[in-house]
C-alpha cells in the first residue's frame, strides 16, 4: 500500500517478495529468508539519509540526520485499529531509536512521521539503546547515558512523556548503562543492566520485583550474566505467537552468546558463535517471530543470523555492502509477527521486508529403488515437488502442497511404483488415490487439476536424467506474493 510508504523512512528504516529460483543453466541461488514487498505495496523497501532528510524537511527539521541508530519497536495501536476493517490489520507504528541525536523517530500516522526529544532535563534522553511497545501506546527506552528507563505515551498520533525511573547505581531499581528492554507477560518490563551484569525485572508500575544474574541476590535466581544487552521475550498469551512457550531470550558474554531463559531464569538453552561457525560475531539485537524463531542481528559479520525456537542455526542473511539485501553494521531488528513484517535498521540506513522461505543444501542420494531429496528450509512452508524427465516432461508428483517444519527435511521418491513419499512418513495425495484406485482409472482421469502435471504412470522409472522441482511457500498471508523455487538435475 502506498500509505505504508512513510513507516520505511522512520526507520532510516524499513522486505522484498519477487519469485525467484535457482536454474541449471545459472546456478546461482538468490537468498530469500528475507524477501522485499513487492512495489505496489511499499514503493520504497531500503531508507537511506537522503529519504530521511526528504521527509523531515515536510515538517521543517532538516537537522534530523541517522546518527548511531540502534534499537527498533514495532505494535499495531489499537487506538488507531479499526475492529470493522481487516486492511488495516497490517499499518504498523515503528519507532527507531536515533541514539546520537537523543531522539525517537516514528510514524505518527501512515502518511508522516514524527519524533520525540523530550522537553526539559527531565524528559530529554541520552544516548538511549533499547526500545519496546505495546499496542495500548506505552513506550519503554533504556536511556542509556542517564542510567534509567523513560516511559513515553503514544495516545494515537504522538509521543509524550510519562515519567522516568532509576538512576546510577548497584541496588535493585538502579542501573549501569541499560541497553536492552523488553515486554512479557501481566505487563511485566525485563531490562538488561549491562553494567551491573543483570536483567532487573518490573511489574507493569515499574516497581521492581527481581533481578537475574545479580551476584547479591538471595532468592535462587543469581545466573550468571556477563553484560547483558539485547533481549526479547515470547508472551504465550499474546495472540501473534504460535507455540504457546513463553521465554526470553538474551544476549550477552560481552555481544558473543545468545541465551534462552525461563521469566524466573532457569537456563534452557546457548550458543555461542563456535557453535554455528563463527570465530568472531558482535550480536546487538534480538528478535522473536510468530513461530518462535529467534533472529539477530550482528554488527562484525553485517548480516542477521536466524535461528528455530530451539535454538538450531537455520541460516545467515545479508552481507557487508550499500545495496539491496546487504547491511552496514546492522543494529535494531522489530518484528511485526502476525504478518511476517521485518524492520532492520544499520549504521546507514533501515530496510523493510518480509519473512520469506529458502532451500538450501539441496543433495540427492540413490536408496535402493528411491531417490532421496534432502534440504533445509528457513522457515515453515508448504512444498510441492515435481520430477520430469529429460524431455521436460512431468512424470511423478511428490507432494502438493504439503507442510513441512523449518530445518532439515527430506522427500523420498519410490522409482518403482512411481510413488512419492514425503519424509518417508505419509504419501501425497496423488498416492492415496493410486491406493484407491488401479493404475488405469488413474491414467484416465490423470493428476489433480491444480497440480499442473499429466497423468503420471505407475511403472517403474527407468535409468535417465531426470529434473526435480521444488517449490516453498511461506504460511505467512503474504506468501501470495513469493513463491521460492530450485530445480536440479540429477541421474540414475
Amino acid at each position: 500500500m502506498i500509505r505504508c510508504f512513510q513507516i520505511y523512512i522512520l526507520l532510516f528504516c524499513l522486505v522484498t517478495s519477487a519469485s525467484t529460483q535457482e536454474t541449471i543453466a545459472k546456478r546461482v541461488h538468490e537468498a530469500t529468508t528475507l524477501v522485499y514487498p513487492p512495489s505496489r505495496h511499499a514503493p520504497l523497501h531500503k531508507a537511506t539519509a537522503v529519504h530521511l532528510f526528504a521527509f523531515m524537511a515536510l515538517i521543517g527539521r532538516t537537522d534530523v540526520t541517522p546518527d548511531d541508530p540502534q534499537g527498533l519497536a514495532a505494535t499495531r495501536l489499537k487506538s488507531t485499529d479499526d475492529p470493522k476493517n481487516r486492511n488495516d490489520d497490517d499499518d504498523l507504528t515503528v519507532y527507531g531509536v536515533n541514539s546520537g541525536q537523543n531522539n525517537i523517530i516514528f510514524n505518527s500516522s501512515m502518511q508522516s512521521i514524527d519524533i520525540y526529544e523530550g522537553k526539559g532535563p527531565k524528559q530529554k534522553l541520552r544516548k538511549p539503546r533499547g526500545i519496546a511497545c505495546n499496542s495500548y501506546g506505552d513506550v519503554y527506552i533504556a536511556d542509556s547515558g542517564n542510567n534509567r528507563i523513560v516511559k513515553l505515551f503514544n495516545p494515537g498520533s504522538y509521543l509524550t512523556f510519562v515519567d522516568a525511573f532509576g538512576k546510577k547505581g548497584t541496588k535493585p531499581g538502579e542501573f549501569n548503562e541499560p541497553r536492552g528492554i523488553a515486554l512479557g507477560t501481566e505487563g511485566r518490563i525485563f531490562i538488561t543492566d549491562t553494567g551491573n551484569d543483570r536483567i532487573q525485572v518490573f511489574d507493569k508500575n515499574m516497581g521492581f520485583l527481581y533481578a537475574l544474574g545479580d551476584k547479591n541476590d538471595s532468592t535462587g535466581l543469581a545466573v550468571s550474566m556477563v553484560r547483558p544487552d539485547g533481549i526479547a521475550f515470547a508472551d504465550p498469551t499474546e495472540y501473534s505467537l504460535f507455540f504457546r512457550e513463553e521465554f526470553m531470550v538474551v544476549i550477552d558474554l560481552n555481544n558473543t552468546r545468545i541465551r534462552k531463559l525461563t521469566p524466573d531464569g532457569r537456563f534452557i538453552g546457548g550458543v555461542n558463535s563456535t557453535d554455528y561457525g563463527y570465530q568472531q560475531v558482535f550480536l546487538t539485537s534480538v528478535a522473536v517471530d510468530f513461530y518462535s524463531n529467534i533472529w539477530v542481528t550482528d554488527m562484525f559479520n553485517h548480516c542477521v543470523h536466524k535461528f528455530d525456537r530451539h535454538l538450531n542455526y537455520i541460516t545467515r542473511f545479508g552481507n557487508i555492502g550499500d545495496g539491496d539485501n546487504q547491511f552496514f553494521e546492522p543494529r535494531g531488528i522489530a518484528i511485526g509477527r502476525n504478518y511476517g513484517q521485518v524492520f532492520i535498521n544499520d549504521k546507514k540506513s533501515a530496510q523493510y521486508f518480509h519473512i520469506g522461505t529458502d532451500i538450501l543444501d539441496l543433495n540427492i542420494s540413490l536408496q535402493d529403488s528411491s531417490v532421496r531429496f534432502d534440504f533445509l528450509l528457513t522457515e515453515h512452508s508448504k512444498i510441492t515437488a515435481r520430477i520430469f524427465d529429460e524431455k521436460d516432461n512431468p512424470i511423478g508428483l511428490l507432494c502438493l502442497n504439503k507442510s513441512f517444519s523449518i530445518g532439515k527435511n527430506s522427500i523420498l521418491w519410490n522409482r518403482q511404483l512411481g510413488q512419492g513419499m514425503v519424509g518417508g512418513i505419509f504419501p501425497n495425495e496423488l498416492l492415496k488415490r493410486r491406493l484407491a484406485d488401479d493404475s488405469s482409472s488413474i491414467m484416465k482421469q490423470g493428476a489433480p487439476k491444480d497440480s499442473g502435471t499429466t497423468a503420471i504412470s505407475s511403472s517403474k522409472a527407468q535409468s535417465g536424467l531426470y529434473r526435480i522441482r521444488i517449490e516453498a511457500k511461506t504460511n505467512y498471508i503474504y506468501n501470495r506474493y513469493f513463491t521460492k523455487q530450485v530445480e536440479v538435475e540429477f541421474a540414475f
